[in-house]
């Protein structure tokens, strides 16, 4: 959308000119409209919207992402949102309510039903009826970013010397007045992102600018909060929170009143001279938060800051930060939070951004369009969380047809237990066969890190498909569901006839006359393409799930597996052959 039409509505909403906007709107066609409508701060939309004349508003809606569509039309009286409800074309309607989740669905139907039982009608809209008829002027240009990432990726060097990509190239900016949370699998790159725009790693191509300067020829005020604690146990807790106020230079005095100001603001008064050996988890943390804080960074970056610790403790301390950044409590003027937690992303931040993995890119970025202190049990929190979920379990989409000649790369084994599998598909059994995805993290208790991995496994196997964030047994799974465990295990060696790694595994294995191999030989296979990390985490995945079917033993004393024979796997079930 062009600059120019994004100010020219912007200036109609600011002077309150109704009719122009109306039919500035109207001149576009409803997806161009809504893509205008997205240009603007939220506060302009949601004034925008309220004003907008019913027929209108149901002709764009449908257009805006799900979520955002949600939160606009309860702007709305709940008999002027039945009325756009109403408005909507059929099949734009059907779309927009099933891509609800639960909850908000629920919720919405009820106000629908509410506004249908009512006796008044409602009342004519004219743009005269004014509801907030003024909002501030827009600046005449938005502030500059604190922090510019311009086409930056990041490659390591491999012992063979070839390359491996961890972060493709990415554009990415930190504005004021911002809570940012970064979300991704495990292993997709988040940290390091981080890293380098905190100037922590510098990026192998592309570059970061610091209030338009190049990072490294400037001092950036950023400050760190790690997931480790990453405490000085044999300094007191005032010391801890004055390091790096001394590593910086400043005088005593200064560095003394700061960090007792820090510890303060963070609930720590009084424990200035305890070790760190004397604190629980919590407290460290805290501590930790208190020694970014002393240094009044402008942009404050956190690594997974609540994920070592209990539930209670991390809401405790995520309502503190917040507690701080919403009163204004702290001169820092934006936070960029890396995170596992889509719950904890969607109650903090501002902006949320969806990496994608090997390497690393951005598959989603948007805005949380609600109102702090935010309610997670509220029907509008739940789009937000539902959408996450599906952007993250969406397939990787092919940018390019493949070559008939390039050599595809093995798919790499989700990092999930057998166990987990099976839990996850009699889960399914007992839900119906279908189920939410974040309603099956909630049941399960289990973070997006460790719940995709099992999903993964199991839709690999075919024992279930993952659509728009929602998760269904397959007709094999419920067979495997259902079945006793030496079935089960017969069922999961049928399965992983078709996991390329496991094949290779057997093939080896039968063509060697003894039948058996070491697993050094197959870490150095898996070690020419992939790092270190993901080797051992590989290896052990496959013993894991060739044990668990029957396929082969492993001995750990001689680290050699050797390959189970027909007639002679567990509990007298033949080995089926793995071809």
């Amino acid at each position: 959308m062009t600059p120019p039409m994004a100010e020219r509505l912007q200036e109609l909403i600011s002077q309150g000119k109704w009719e122009p906007a109306f039919e500035l709107l109207r001149e576009l066609k409803p997806a161009a409209a809504a893509d205008l409508i997205m240009t603007m701060r939220f506060e302009e939309q949601q004034l925008l919207f309220r004003q907008l004349p019913i027929p209108l508003a149901a002709s764009i809606i449908n257009h805006l992402p799900y979520f955002h569509a949600y939160v606009l039309l309860h702007s709305r009286p709940v008999q002027e949102m039945a009325a756009i409800v109403e408005a909507m074309k059929q099949a734009e309607r059907d779309h927009f309510l099933d891509a609800l989740p639960e909850e908000a669905w629920t919720s919405l139907m009820d106000e629908l039903a509410e506004a249908g039982s009512a006796t008044e009608p409602p009342a004519v809209q004219t743009p005269e009826t004014g509801r907030e008829k003024e909002v501030a002027a827009r600046p005449a240009a938005d502030e500059k970013p604190i922090i510019e990432a311009r086409g930056i990726e990041k490659s390591f060097t491999q012992k063979d010397g070839s390359e491996i990509q961890v972060i493709a190239p990415v554009d990415l900016s930190l504005e004021s007045g911002t809570i940012i949370a970064l979300l991704g699998p495990s292993g997709s790159g988040k940290s390091t992102l981080l890293r380098i725009l905190s100037g922590l790693a510098a990026p192998t191509a592309g570059k970061v600018l610091w209030h338009g300067e190049p990072v490294g020829e400037c001092s950036p005020n950023v400050a760190i909060v790690f997931q480790s604690f990453a405490l000085f146990p044999w300094l007191t807790v005032l010391e801890n929170v004055e390091s790096p106020l001394l590593a910086r230079g400043m005088e005593h005095e200064e560095r003394h009143r700061r960090a007792l100001k820090a510890l303060d603001s963070v609930g720590l008064k009084n424990f200035e001279t305890a070790y760190p050996k004397e604190l629980s988890g919590g407290m460290k943390q805290r501590v930790g938060f208190a020694r970014a804080l002393a240094v009044e960074p402008e942009v404050l970056f956190m690594d997974e800051p609540f994920s070592a610790l209990d539930v209670l403790t991390a809401e405790n301390l995520r309502g503190d930060l917040m507690e701080l950044w919403l009163a204004k409590k702290i001169p820092t003027r934006s936070i960029f939070i890396v995170t596992h937690n889509i719950e904890e992303a969607v109650l903090l931040a501002d902006r949320v951004i969806v990496l994608g993995r090997n390497p690393a890119r951005i598959r989603a970025d948007f805005r949380i369009a609600l109102p702090q202190p935010r309610d997670r049990k509220s029907a509008a929190f739940f789009p937000y969380v539902d959408y996450i979920y599906k952007v993250m379990t969406k397939p990787e989409l092919t940018l390019a047809p493949p070559s008939a000649t390039a050599k595809q790369p093995t798919p790499m084994l989700p990092h999930a237990r057998p166990g987990g599998v099976a839990g996850l598909l009699e889960l399914l059994m007992d839900r119906g066969g279908e189920e939410d995805l974040y309603h099956v993290a909630e049941t399960l208790l289990l973070e997006v890190d460790d719940l995709l991995p099992i999903l993964d496994a199991a839709t690999m196997l075919g024992f279930a498909t993952a659509h728009e964030g929602d998760v269904k047994i397959t007709p094999p799974g419920r067979t495997f569901a259902e079945a006793d465990i030496p079935t089960r295990k017969r069922l999961f060696r049928e399965a992983l006839t078709h996991v390329p790694l496991m094949q290779q595994i057997v093939t080896a294995l039968e063509n060697k006359s003894d039948h058996t191999m070491p697993v050094e030989f197959f870490r150095d296979l898996l070690d020419e393409r992939l790092p270190a990390h993901d080797v051992e985490q590989q290896i052990e995945t496959v013993l894991n799930w060739g044990r668990y079917a029957d396929i082969f033993t492993y001995d750990s004393a001689s680290d050699r597996l050797r390959l189970i024979l027909a007639g002679e796997a567990a509990n007298s079930q033949e080995a089926a052959p793995l071809h």
